[in-house]
């Protein structure tokens, strides 16, 4: 059934009155969107991953600007596991009110594939926006024998299926870019899944692991840590580490940036869900907000929540490719 939409400005809530095409009689639904500087409650960022991993530091980046803008605590919690499955499940299961959301990557796309079909971006988030990207980055221990990352291919060839690879999920983001690594150097490799980059990166220190690949910026307390990034996923470099190749200076042509935003409960009333990404917006453009994300190592960005919305409905479509023939794409989205 339609709906047209009315907006009437009062104090001390905007009502918005969605007015049906019903038969004569029938009740309107009434939504209120709160005014500048409320909000309806404390607000949560369900986090898919540990506390350290890229997730979480630009989460709780965010954390303090969006509390000024919602006129509202934001509480940062950590839900890793299952691709972001439980984190999902668990915004989902919360009121949807707007008072909780979910940080995002284009990964997110890979649930209702990799045996959550119940779970479907496309039908059960609303788009909030899109606030950072950041690549991918190859890293080695510091003893490894390879010094760039055509040794390291070329070692790998050498002994197929010998060297593992750390990685943060199976189906997520960087599990694709290893993957795509793999195509391109013609190898395989021991992929091993870890609930998020601060996992990965310990691992890696600890010697479980020969590489990880995660995003550059939370690879960063692990270089400090002694290990050695060979390579970036980026067109170009990154102004966190100048002197790293990308993967296509050093002949590889592999490049796979990734995308992160925010995304709420699709039962969220829109008008509620427009509200939010509007005040998400006002966050994300702040000075502080940007400068501690240029600290971390991130590129800011602002993508609205219509182009938003494409991009997971194109990226939908780029897993069933991606990701063509792997084991673990085990289930298919319930779209009747």
């Amino acid at each position: 059934m339609r709906k047209t939409t009315k907006f009437v400005a009062v104090l001390p809530a905007l009502l918005v009155l969605a007015a049906c095409t019903a038969p004569a009689g029938e009740p309107e639904d009434v939504v209120e969107v709160p005014a500048a500087g409320s909000w309806n409650g404390n607000t949560s960022i369900y986090i898919p991953a540990d506390a350290g991993g890229g997730f979480d530091i630009a989460a709780r980046a965010l954390q303090q600007y969006l509390a000024e803008e919602l006129g509202a605590s934001v509480i940062p919690v950590n839900v890793p596991g299952a691709g972001g499955a439980l984190a999902a499940g668990e915004m989902l299961a919360a009121p949807a009110d707007g008072t909780s959301m979910m940080i995002v990557s284009r990964s997110i796309s890979a649930l209702p594939y990799t045996g959550t079909p119940d779970i479907d971006p496309l039908s059960d988030f609303t788009a909030l926006g899109v606030t950072h990207q950041d690549m991918a980055a190859l890293t080695v221990p510091g003893n490894a024998p390879y010094q760039t990352a055509e040794e390291f291919a070329a070692y790998a060839k050498a002994n197929p299926g010998k060297l593992k690879i750390g990685h943060s999920g199976i189906g997520g983001v960087w599990h694709a870019a290893g993957l795509m690594f793999a195509r391109e150097v013609g190898t395989e490799f021991v992929f091993v899944p870890y609930s998020g980059g601060s996992q990965v990166g310990a691992a890696l220190l600890a010697g479980e692991i020969d590489a990880m690949m995660i995003g550059a910026p939370e690879s960063r307390p692990f270089i400090e840590g002694g290990a050695k990034m060979l390579a970036v996923f980026g067109d170009e470099r990154t102004s966190m580490y100048p002197d790293v190749p990308t993967l296509k200076e050093r002949g590889i042509n592999v490049t796979y940036s990734v995308w992160r935003g925010y995304v709420t409960s699709s039962a969220t009333p829109p008008a509620i869900a427009a509200e939010l990404a509007k005040r998400l917006e006002a966050a994300a453009k702040k000075p502080g907000f940007l400068d501690a994300m240029a600290k971390a190592g991130f590129d800011t960005t602002w993508v609205g929540q219509a182009e938003f919305q494409k991009l997971i409905e194109e990226e939908d479509k780029l897993i069933t490719t991606l990701f063509a023939g792997e084991d673990f794409m085990v289930s298919e989205p319930n779209r009747g």
